[in-house]
């Protein structure tokens, strides 16, 4: 929506100068029914023909100013996030490992204390 109000105003700054332009070169000095009209197929043919073909080539021009950011967050970022994870998924199952180890000893301890005091 941003972009449609900037489209209307650059349109509206032009057409206000191509009329002052007409209208200082025509004989009375005055604007003429034909310079409305003109201004307003002008203002049809910008929003059916010439913004859509201005708005594709931003958005391109918007992705080739991307393309090395994607670049680098392919090859620099996303390794780096994997690595990480990989860290992080192995000090989990250490530390899963090491508790689950405790948790064995301790209920052989307990197992060894009852048996003794059974005998």
């Amino acid at each position: 929506m941003r972009c449609f109000f900037r489209d209307i105003a650059v349109f509206a700054a032009a057409a206000v100068l191509v009329c002052g332009f007409a209208a200082g070169a025509s004989a009375g000095g005055l604007a003429r029914w034909y310079m409305s009209a003109a201004v307003l197929l002008g203002a049809v043919s910008w929003r059916w023909a010439v913004q859509p073909a201005v708005h594709r080539a931003a958005a391109a021009l918007a992705e080739l100013a991307c393309r090395p950011l994607r670049l680098v967050h392919k090859m620099l970022v996303r390794p780096a996030q994997m690595r990480l994870q990989a860290a992080q998924s192995r000090r989990r199952a250490c530390r899963k490992a090491k508790k689950s180890a405790k948790i064995k000893k301790s209920a052989e301890k307990t197992v060894a204390k009852t048996v003794e005091s059974i005998i």
